[in-house]
C-alpha cells in the first residue's frame, strides 16, 4: 500500500522504465521523455506520458480491516486502476519523420509488454503486483480522449496499470477480549 503519492509514484515508475530502455538508443536524452498534457504547447519532449482517468477498481475491493499494533485497525486501501497515453510531441524540434516516430512508439510498447510487472511490493499480509495493460480501444474511443483536450487525433499507445493500492489513512481503535466466562450447563 502507499500513501497519497502512490498515483505519481506509478507514474514516475513508468516514466523511469521507459527513459531506462529506450535512451539513448531512439531518444537521446532523458529528459525528452515526460508526464506532459498533449495541449502543452511549449514543452519540448518527445514521448509524452498522459494520465487520462483513474478509476476505482471493485474487483479488488478488501472489506477487513487491516490490524496495526496496539488497538488499532486501519481501514483497507482503495484499488485504482490508471489510464494512460503514451503520444509523440509532434511539435518537438527533435522529431524528424514519420519512421523515426514509429520506431519510437514501436520500442515503447516492446518495453511495456516487456515490462508487464511493473513492480513488486510485499506487505505484512499481501502481495501487491502492479501490471501493465494494453488496452483494446476503438478508433473511435481513442478520438474521444483527444477530442475532450480539443486537439487532433494522433496515434499513441493507451494502457492502464493496476491494481494501485491507495492507503486510507482512517485508524478506528478497537478493545481486545481479555477475559470471556461462559456458564455450561449439564442438561441431561
Amino acid at each position: 500500500m502507499a500513501d497519497f503519492s502512490v498515483i505519481s509514484d506509478v507514474s514516475n515508475e513508468v516514466l523511469k522504465v521507459l527513459r531506462e530502455n529506450i535512451c539513448p538508443e531512439l531518444i537521446q536524452s532523458p529528459e525528452s521523455i515526460a508526464l506532459a498534457v498533449p495541449t502543452d504547447k511549449n514543452a519540448d519532449f518527445q514521448l509524452g506520458l498522459y494520465l487520462y482517468d483513474i478509476q476505482e477498481l471493485r474487483e479488488y475491493q478488501q472489506q477487513d480491516l487491516i490490524r496495526l499494533r496496539g488497538n488499532k485497525a486501519q481501514y483497507p486501501p482503495k484499488p485504482l486502476n490508471l489510464f494512460f497515453a503514451l503520444f509523440i510531441n509532434t511539435k518537438s524540434q527533435f522529431m524528424s519523420n514519420m519512421e523515426n516516430e514509429q520506431r519510437i512508439l514501436g520500442r515503447a510498447m516492446q518495453v511495456l509488454m516487456d515490462h508487464a510487472i511493473l513492480y513488486e511490493t510485499a506487505e505484512e499480509d499481501e502481495d501487491t503486483t502492479a501490471s501493465v495493460t494494453l488496452l483494446p480501444l476503438s478508433y473511435e474511443e481513442k478520438t474521444k480522449i483527444w477530442s475532450v483536450l480539443s486537439v487532433p487525433y494522433q496515434l499513441g499507445i493507451y494502457f492502464s496499470v493496476a491494481p494501485v493500492l491507495l492507503s486510507s489513512r482512517r485508524v478506528r481503535s478497537f478493545r481486545r477480549v481479555v477475559a470471556a466466562e461462559f456458564d455450561v450447563a449439564n442438561r441431561g
